[in-house]
């Protein structure tokens, strides 16, 4: 076993990139870090007892070269008996649609149909050769093109199923192995087209920054990108807990933050809390660039009020709290039937009502209560479960009149941006509930009442204390 298997063979076991018994589909163009991969993974397949599948992803956009390059990944998978396939996508197109540039169209769409392939064929893992070298590349291209501390850690050894082996490789390492085994590669004619951006980096920037700084720059980087990656998961461990402690989700998946307990944090703290914030909010890892962020710390200090940052994300500010959300909740109108239970996804809920025995009713004024006990016989059949509609009024228990339901909620300090999660409960009369804060007046239970109906809102999904 050469070197440099070795070496990869105790990066996969540090890593725990393998475990044995694993399938592993290796992303195979058939260019020299890909060949080297595929080949290096065979010598150790067998010893550390996993299986693997290579596949090729045709983009459309080299006819010619494409029909040669299939033809060489076909004979070298067959010549190393190993499941060989080839995934097709009109690349341009799928540029087109999706607004992207070939390159970034490219790498989406690979790892998509990798993922796909791997999800039908039962893949454990997915390979790909990226290198040391890709890495350096990777974290010039984020800091020229604005980047916070998570673009500085490069890529990763291993995220979900994705692995990347040959990662603490440098590509002269890798060359030497191909030379060294007498395996031949093809060569992809765009990589020496520098309009792409990473070309351009790779074939002009690098070159002239090594010609003036030496080789050595590229451990420099790599050693600051290990630093601030250890600095980076602190801060975020930190930032983490701090939204644990001053932030709330409500049912709706509104994200709810404290501005008094935030406003007493470092404005870098802030910043990162905020981060991690649009993140989730907007379900995407690195969401949120640092003018959204600085937007965001306006909205808290309130010289902003509402802002949207892209996604369909809204951030607004009300009675001493900061808002984050995407879309408002559209509660449907639903019949609630006695006796049954009936799910309200748009809140994570599921509604229960019942009939039971006044003795074990609650006779006294119920504020805020997520169970309520209203007069069956005062109820006038079928209840409605519906959002709240402009101009909707009710007489709240202790009450003779009516009042607005906007005026009662802003009398209660209920925040006007999580009013569409509010949801009412109706006879044929009129809102008997005002789900969360008050049963109307005509249907409280007095000691004539003779048949109690039950009413309760269950979360079916955590909402609560936020956990990033």
């Amino acid at each position: 076993m050469t070197e440099i298997v070795e070496n990869v063979r105790n990066d996969i076991e540090k890593g725990q990139l393998i475990k044995g018994n694993e399938k592993v589909l290796v992303a195979f163009s058939g260019g020299p870090d890909s060949t080297a991969l595929l080949h290096i993974l065979r010598c150790l397949s067998e010893d550390m007892k996993f299986q693997l599948g290579a596949c090729y992803i045709n983009h459309k956009i080299r006819p010619r070269a494409v029909r040669k390059e299939i033809s060489f990944c076909s004979d070298f998978c067959h010549h190393l008996n190993i499941p060989f396939f080839v995934a097709e996508a009109d690349i341009p197109a799928f540029a087109r649609e999706s607004r992207l540039s070939l390159e970034q169209a490219g790498r989406e769409f690979r790892y998509l149909i990798l993922k796909r392939i791997a999800d039908e064929d039962g893949y454990d893992k997915i390979a790909l050769g990226h290198h040391r070298d890709d890495i350096v590349e990777t974290i010039l291209f984020r800091l020229f093109r604005g980047t916070g501390p998570q673009g500085l850690l490069g890529i990763k050894p291993s995220k979900d199923k994705i692995i990347r082996p040959l990662h603490n490789l440098s590509r002269a390492q890798i060359e030497k192995y191909l030379k060294k085994n007498k395996l031949p590669s093809m060569l992809d004619s765009t990589n020496r087209q520098s309009e792409y951006s990473r070309n351009y980096l790779r074939n002009k920037i690098i070159p002239l920054i090594e010609k003036k700084f030496g080789i050595g720059f590229r451990r420099a980087l790599l050693t600051y990108a290990a630093i601030v990656s250890d600095e980076d998961r602190l801060l975020k461990g930190v930032a983490v807990q701090i939204i644990s402690e001053i932030s709330t989700t409500t049912p709706g998946g509104k994200i709810v933050v404290d501005l008094k307990p935030f406003g007493t944090y470092d404005r870098a703290l802030r910043r990162r809390v905020i981060k991690l914030i649009l993140e989730t909010a907007a379900g995407k890892t690195g969401f949120g660039d640092f003018d959204d962020v600085e937007r965001v710390l306006g909205v808290a200090d309130g010289t902003l009020k509402a802002i949207h940052v892209g996604s369909g994300i809204t951030v607004a500010r009300d009675k001493g709290k900061m808002v984050i959300f995407g879309r408002k909740i559209a509660l449907a109108k639903r019949e609630l039937e006695v006796g049954k239970k009936t799910a309200v996804p748009e809140i994570s809920s599921e509604v229960r009502s019942r009939l039971i025995l006044p003795k074990k009713s609650r006779l006294k004024t119920q504020k805020k209560g997520q169970v309520v006990n209203l007069d069956f016989e005062k109820i006038i059949l079928p209840l409605i479960l519906r959002k709240i509609e402009p101009g909707d009024r009710f007489s709240p228990l202790g009450m003779t009149g009516t009042r607005k339901i906007g005026d009662f909620l802003t009398d209660r300090k209920a925040g006007k941006y999580i009013r569409d999660e509010i949801p009412v409960v109706a006879d044929q009369k009129g809102i008997i509930w005002l789900v969360g804060y008050q049963i109307a007046e005509r249907c409280k239970l007095d000691n004539k009442t003779r048949k109690v109906l039950e009413i309760e809102i269950r979360r079916t999904k955590h909402a609560g204390k936020n956990q990033v």
